[in-house]
């Protein structure tokens, strides 16, 4: 009996491993993002979105069969891998019954495709390098948060009292995230202060010059790391 389970776990990892099997679930998920889709387009049909609800659920049964299939083979060493913990999460909130009824839980079936990016290197390699650059980000990201702030807070005390844009602290730092991306901040934003505060080009100056900055430091230092993990690996590969 055992020597029989142990067969047929060698079978279903044969299949599961199998390049054949992956084409199957990558179709899959793209057939099901497509479904998804559709059912969230204006397209009002009663016959056609029947056909997609059972094409989505079909999709979830060979999802969950999938997982089913993979447990069984691997046991407990299924959720060793990083991978197969994230499929497992993944399959397991979009199959919650309550989660037919939004389509944000549904969407979660979506993330299995990340698990194919190592499949294709271009992919692999931008996944890679923006892993890479996380740290550098995060660093940018936590110096920009402080300034970002104190501007804000500093907009409040100044223009609070007369534009509502800066009334609170939360407005302002909404208005001041409208003067990070450059969205009509000079038109909008800018001009009507400075018709009652002349001297208030010199914030939003300041403000978008040191924003600037920010994120050109991040891209230079961003080329310089990629730059030095390309000439490190090259270097590698020269010594092997």
């Amino acid at each position: 009996m055992k020597k029989a389970i142990e067969t047929d776990k060698r079978k279903i990892k044969k299949l599961l491993e199998g390049s054949s099997f992956d084409l199957l679930i990558m179709s899959l998920i793209v057939i099901d993002a497509m479904a998804i889709g559709l059912m969230a387009s204006d397209i009002k049909n009663i016959a056609f979105d029947k056909i997609l609800f059972v094409l989505d659920r079909l999709c979830m049964a060979i999802f969950v069969i999938e997982m089913i299939m993979k447990i069984y083979a691997y046991g407990l060493d299924f959720f060793k891998k990083g991978w197969n913990v994230f499929d497992f999460i993944v399959v397991f909130i979009s199959s919650i019954p309550f989660a037919n009824y939004f389509i944000i839980l549904r969407t979660f079936r979506l993330f299995r495709s990340l698990k194919y990016i190592n499949r294709l290197s271009r992919l692999k390699n931008i996944v890679n390098i923006f892993i890479a650059l996380l740290p550098s980000f995060l660093a940018m990201l936590a110096v920009f948060v402080v300034f970002f702030y104190v501007f804000s807070i500093i907009s409040v005390y100044l223009y609070g009292g007369v534009f509502v844009e800066f009334a609170t602290l939360s407005n302002a730092m909404f208005t001041m995230l409208q003067v990070f991306t450059l969205d009509g901040w000079a038109s909008s934003i800018a001009r009507p202060v400075m018709s009652v505060f002349p001297n208030a080009w010199i914030f939003f100056v300041s403000f978008v010059f040191i924003s600037f900055l920010t994120v050109l430091s991040f891209i230079l230092s961003a080329f310089a790391e990629i730059n030095e993990k390309t000439a490190t690996g090259k270097l590698k590969k020269t010594k092997n």
